[in-house]
């Protein structure tokens, strides 16, 4: 068992048991009214009473044109808030933390009808094409003002129901990625440009937040550490700045992820962005968490080692919801990052992993 793996942590005025996270992770069971099902409760409560550290839910809209996905959970209505809220409670019952991550896609969409307010794509920078084949407008000043409005609406409300936390996520190709994306960010306002100017609308809304919740509820941020095209090194040095504000403004920690998280699980590329890791941790004093590439108590040992507070996972999470408990007996996670977890295998074969049985009703005679 890695060393002090298993011993107490400290985000913000958050306590965990142990330095093991569940990265937020999309399931298969939301239903289209973006409210949970009893699986998801269910789930959570599975992953909570392994003794995982703490939870961070599935990324969840703040609006109804936030949304990225069909099946995608939202934090936008009481009804949504209503089955959220159940989720916390099952949380809870079972000893666990849960942190509750707050999105807004922007382009990245992938719902193929128009669901967004008066049919448009809101984006830092209009004329591109969104996965869902919708082309982008240009954000305004209005448009900003009622985006950080319904991020501070949604982590006021989470503080009031209970949740242990809130992540903004500020990564992934969503909204406030796309700022700090000199790729999808081509402004020529305050917004765009330098590192200063793409950090500006991630930190007024990450300054909202914490103006409305106060200074002691933990409050996460998770970023890319990477871009790809040809600013990848001109970012490699704009993600310390981007840290260092995110520290400055009042985050209590960072989880660190990358833009192609997807195939270098396939790789099976072990702990993806350490090497990045390492150079933010000499940036920052706040707690850092890595995910990424996190199998068994080789590639956790050297997360710890370089500094890191926090690991997270989530692959291995849906291979196995008591992952933290393999971790702890010494033994690897028997994920293979093939990643069919993320696609309609649930559809089409009624199990999230290809290392689960097959169900009896989906079995080929």
């Amino acid at each position: 068992m890695p060393s002090n793996l298993f011993s107490a942590g400290q985000i913000g005025t958050m306590t965990l048991p142990n330095r093991v996270i569940r990265s937020a992770t999309q399931d298969p069971f939301g239903h289209r009214d973006g409210t949970c099902a009893p699986e998801q409760v269910a789930l959570y409560r599975d992953i909570a009473a392994a003794g995982t550290g703490a939870i961070i839910t599935a990324y969840s809209y703040i609006s109804p044109e936030a949304r990225s996905t069909g099946i995608q959970v939202g934090f936008a209505t009481e009804e949504q808030r209503a089955s959220q809220k159940e989720v916390l409670d099952a949380v809870h019952e079972a000893g666990g933390r849960l942190i509750l991550q707050l999105m807004h896609a922007g382009m990245n969409v992938f719902m193929p009808e128009k669901h967004v307010a008066g049919g448009k794509l809101l984006a830092p920078t209009g004329g591109l094409k969104a996965p869902n084949d919708m082309e982008t407008t240009e954000i305004t000043a209005e448009d900003m003002a009622k985006i950080k409005a319904d991020f501070v609406d949604a982590a006021k409300a989470a503080k009031e129901l209970g949740f242990d936390g809130i992540q903004l996520h500020c990564a992934h190709g969503y909204l406030l990625s796309q700022f700090l994306d000199p790729n999808t960010n081509q402004r020529t306002d305050a917004y765009g440009g330098s590192a200063e100017n793409r950090f500006r609308f991630p930190g007024e809304c990450l300054t909202a937040i914490r103006e409305a919740v106060g200074q002691d509820y933990p409050v996460l941020i998770k970023v890319n550490t990477n871009c790809g095209g040809e600013y990848k090194a001109s970012y490699a040095e704009d993600i310390l700045y981007f840290c260092r504000q995110f520290e400055a403004l009042g985050a209590d920690a960072i989880e660190l992820s990358g833009y192609n998280w997807l195939g270098l699980g396939k790789k099976q590329v072990p702990t993806f962005y350490l090497d990045q890791a390492k150079a933010i941790r000499q940036e920052v004093k706040i707690p850092l968490i890595l995910v990424g590439g996190v199998r068994g108590p080789e590639t956790v040992q050297a997360i710890l080692d370089a500094g890191i507070e926090f690991v997270s996972a989530s692959r291995p999470f849906i291979c196995q919801p008591d992952f933290v408990k393999h971790l702890e007996q010494g033994e690897d996670s028997p994920c293979v990052g093939c990643t069919k977890c993320l696609g309609n295998i649930w559809a089409k074969e009624g199990r999230r992993c290809v290392k689960h049985p097959i169900p009896a009703e989906f079995a080929q005679e």
